[in-house]
């Protein structure tokens, strides 16, 4: 599949990353003086927006953030180069923020529906490089404080000289079919009626699709057959690659673990169509478009 084909929010980056820069350190630092440079404000993982745009700003603007904000390299597009900088280092309320005199910052799954792809995408890669620095302030070897390097590109324990690299929370996602039904549901913690996909964490030594196959049976009871891998997406809430797939399976008995899954049924492809078409079908919602879930329910209705 190109990336052009997924069709998946928070994929395909416009941005051309700098893995190959043999100096990453001092390139991220050169770029911060250039004032043609972009920063992607964010304040608790959440974008500045204004008339309904990401708000972009100049790299000479740093200096009204604060002094311990953290700035990651994120990648560069038509000779300029962007990066992240988490405006919430020291702030309290939003309303305190950089710049929120010329915009909002907005939530992210609410700005999902407002700016581009492309530039969800970026704000996207900065907030999941926000997220892992702050969950990986101490080295996992020795403990010590570790470092920040390469312009965020990786964290460096002073005292064991161990690095430590950003990395992905592998998730398999299903839409489990039988006949002209899918099987959606949801957790304790989503509002009734609010149903998606089924989805689960890979485990050590597990491939994606006995992942799939493992989660399902746990969760629901049913047993897939047939698990056929769509697209992946990666999702910065805070750190997960969703991996997703459409599997048959032999019969529609539910055995649910009410731990995990509070209400799922089987709906036709009928009430599926409907609802993408934003009528009313017994008090059921949908997962928003930007949802990879989202996605694989409109693929396989509109196969």
């Amino acid at each position: 599949m190109k990336p052009s084909d997924n069709p998946n929010w928070f994929t395909c980056s416009p941005l051309e990353r700098l893995n190959n820069e043999k100096d990453q350190e001092g390139f991220a630092e050169a770029q911060l003086k250039n004032p043609d440079s972009y920063l992607i404000p964010l304040w608790r993982g959440d974008p500045l927006i204004a008339s309904e745009q990401a708000v972009f700003l100049s790299a000479a603007a740093l200096g009204k953030f604060p002094k311990d904000a953290l700035v990651v390299l994120l990648g560069t597009k038509d000779g300029r180069t962007y990066f992240g900088v988490d405006a919430s280092t020291t702030i309290g309320t939003p309303d305190g923020a950089p710049f929120s005199d010329i915009g909002e910052y907005t939530p992210i799954r609410v700005a999902a529906g407002q700016i581009s792809r492309d530039d969800l995408a970026i704000i996207g890669h900065a907030r999941w490089l926000f997220e892992w620095h702050r969950s990986h302030r101490f080295c996992a070897k020795c403990g010590a404080a570790t470092g920040i390097i390469n312009g965020g590109a990786k964290r460096q324990c002073p005292n064991c000289k161990a690095q430590h690299f950003p990395r992905s929370d592998p998730v398999a996602i299903v839409l489990a079919i039988h006949e002209d039904a899918c099987l959606l549901g949801r957790g304790p913690h989503f509002p009734p009626g609010f149903l998606s996909a089924l989805a689960g964490f890979v485990e050590p030594a597990e491939t994606p699709e006995e992942a799939a196959k493992r989660e399902l049976f746990e969760e629901a009871g049913v047993t897939l057959t047939d698990i056929r891998y769509q697209f992946t997406q990666s999702w910065p809430f805070p750190s997960s690659m969703m991996m997703g797939f459409i599997a048959d399976v032999a019969d529609r008995t539910l055995n649910l673990d009410t731990d995990e899954i509070e209400e799922a049924k089987w709906l036709s492809l009928d009430d599926i169509k409907a609802l993408i078409d934003g009528e009313e079908r017994g008090g059921v919602y949908l997962p928003p478009k930007f949802t990879i879930a989202r996605q694989l329910i409109e693929r396989w209705a509109n196969a």
